[in-house]
């Protein structure tokens, strides 16, 4: 020992230094009362864990790597690196007689630390350079290329978030690593480049690093190698692949308008809700300062902004939102429009290719009524256990959905589908899918349903009686009391549905209630990614070194491996 201080025992107070060859210093631990045992044996395996080579790594003959053990301190560091000109018998210190006994020293192995696995404890350099080996607190080594330290820094882009040069990528073939120390106890890579004769250095973050490795490098013994990423995913995606079916004793979550505006930690929960159950109720939003077109749908459309980020701007209608009024005016744009016209549990933009509106608004400016909601989930999971030939056909048979629009003017104004004095401006709509859409695990990913949009059928002639069986059951589950959830809808207020699972009906207004609802929707695309830019923040508000440089340009499966989970 060169310094050891045995009477405060905390995880970090009895410092071990090693000068000496590794057996000299076993039998200097042999020397330790029964007491400082397992400490002592914390520090032996963490100092020299990370400077052993993993089996099978060399071969015979070969030489060792070179490697650098995590440091405490620079002091630290220094000597737990140095190699000692001359092997010495160790100094024992002048310990209390009651600290000495004989004995061997049990070296148990010693537990990976649960709470920062991302920290490196050693690394190698392999090839002259050009691959790296890192072995992280949780047990996992990995080999990566030299040049895609160098290529993948945050330090390669500017303030715009591009990088900074189009030319760096013909340059990256000449840089070799020289040097790759592990710093800041672990949380950060220190790497010294070296290209055509200069010197380059850069500083990686573990965690980073932590959540690349699996995809990028390759595995050594602990490590373990994730599927190559295919497509652009989604941080939703586990909170789509947790989802519980509801029926109609289904608690609607409610949110408060003002804390959503303001507060981003709401705003994940809210987009976290929308996923599961995929209804919610935003209430205080409050009247508008007008009830004419252009002003009915603004306190929607002012608070989604705050949330998310603008409504979808329709092809034809002049605001990014549409208005229903329980008026004779409002009826003439067609049955959509009818108040008095009942209409069945239907999704909206079926007939739109894709189902652009991946959650809609629906706002009550004016009047108080009672509607109804079901799970298309627990429709489709009802199916699947219960009518397994119907889920069969109505997850795999395509059917169409299609309309056209005359419902605006040329200057987006509406219009009443029955003038024919006034000219629209028409556009075509045509989407051909199955009911229940599946996702590459079997999951239900999108419901697709609206009977008065179904358009003509082209099934074939073996298909049809099968198919029509299949989606007439399902048309009345979509009616069944048992799915269905009745609640009040108060003005002021508004009612959210992800339009990708949950259906909705017509509202019930009471006699003599004058009502105006405004409508609008998101899309898929610009909900996940303002849930990305929310949870990036949420991440480096718990960990500030985590910032902007290390979460933003990577994919959305590595990102998954860094951002806090869902719900925290």
């Amino acid at each position: 020992f060169t310094h050891c201080r045995p009477r405060q025992f905390s995880r970090r107070s009895l410092i071990l230094l090693f000068p000496h060859p590794a057996r000299r210093v076993m039998a200097a631990m042999r020397a330790l009362h029964q007491e400082a045992r397992p400490l002592a044996a914390v520090a032996l395996r963490r100092a020299f864990g990370s400077c052993v080579p993993p089996a099978g790594a060399l071969k015979p003959g070969a030489k060792s790597p070179q490697v650098t053990a995590t440091p405490n301190t620079a002091q630290h560091r220094s000597l737990l690196s140095a190699v000692p000109a001359a092997a010495t018998e160790p100094h024992l210190p002048n310990l209390p007689p009651s600290f000495l006994s004989g004995g061997d020293l049990d070296l148990p192995q010693v537990p990976r630390d649960p709470i920062l696995p991302h920290r490196l404890v050693g690394c190698a350099l392999v090839n002259g350079g050009k691959q790296v080996r890192l072995e992280f607190a949780d047990g996992t080594r990995y080999e990566v290329h030299g040049t895609w330290l160098k290529d993948s820094s945050p330090f390669n882009r500017g303030a715009d978030f591009y990088r900074t040069s189009a030319a760096d990528v013909w340059k990256l073939r000449d840089f070799v690593v020289r040097s790759a120390v592990p710093a800041g106890d672990g949380e950060r890579l220190e790497v010294f480049y070296e290209a055509k004769g200069q010197r380059y250095s850069d500083e990686l973050e573990a965690q980073w690093l932590h959540a690349f490795a699996p995809f990028v490098g390759k595995p050594l013994n602990g490590g373990v190698s994730l599927p190559a990423i295919k497509g652009t995913g989604s941080l939703m995606a586990r909170l789509h692949r947790s989802r519980r079916p509801w029926r109609s004793d289904a608690d609607m979550p409610r949110f408060d308008a003002a804390a959503l505006a303001e507060s981003e930690e709401a705003q994940i929960d809210f987009l976290e809700k929308l996923v599961d159950p995929g209804i919610a109720l935003i209430e205080g939003v409050g009247r508008p300062e007008r009830l004419e077109r252009e002003y009915a749908g603004r306190p929607m459309e002012d608070l989604v902004f705050k949330i998310v980020g603008k409504l979808n701007q329709h092809p034809v209608r002049s605001t990014t939102y549409g208005v229903m009024r329980k008026t004779a005016d409002s009826a003439k744009q067609g049955s959509d429009y009818d108040m008095s016209n009942p209409l069945s549990m239907h999704t909206d933009h079926s007939v739109y290719q894709g189902t652009p509106g991946y959650i809609q608004f629906l706002y009550q400016a004016e009047g108080s009524v009672q509607s109804k909601v079901c799970d298309g989930l627990a429709l489709a999971e009802y199916v699947r256990q219960h009518h397994p030939k119907a889920f069969q056909i109505l997850t795999t048979v395509e059917m169409t959905h299609s309309s056209r629009n005359t419902l605006y003017t040329r200057g987006g104004a509406p219009r009443s589908v029955y003038d024919r004095g006034s000219a629209p401006a028409p556009f075509e709509l045509v989407h051909t899918h199955p009911i229940i859409q599946l996702d590459a695990d079997g999951l239900v990913e999108k419901v697709v349903q609206s009977e008065t949009k179904r358009g003509v059928c082209a099934l074939p002639y073996d298909q049809y009686e099968e198919f029509m069986a299949a989606y007439e059951l399902w048309t009345q589950l979509c009616e069944d009391d048992r799915f269905i959830k009745h609640f009040d809808w108060p003005e002021g207020t508004m009612v959210v549905t992800n339009n990708w699972r949950t259906l909705h009906g017509r509202a019930t207004v009471p006699p003599g209630m004058a009502r105006t609802m405004a409508f609008g929707y998101l899309s898929k695309i610009l909900v996940e990614n303002r849930y990305r830019l929310l949870k990036q923040n949420q991440t480096q508000r718990a960990t500030p070194s985590m910032d902007d440089r290390w979460l933003t340009r990577i994919p959305n499966q590595v990102l998954e491996r860094i951002v806090a989970p869902a719900g925290k």
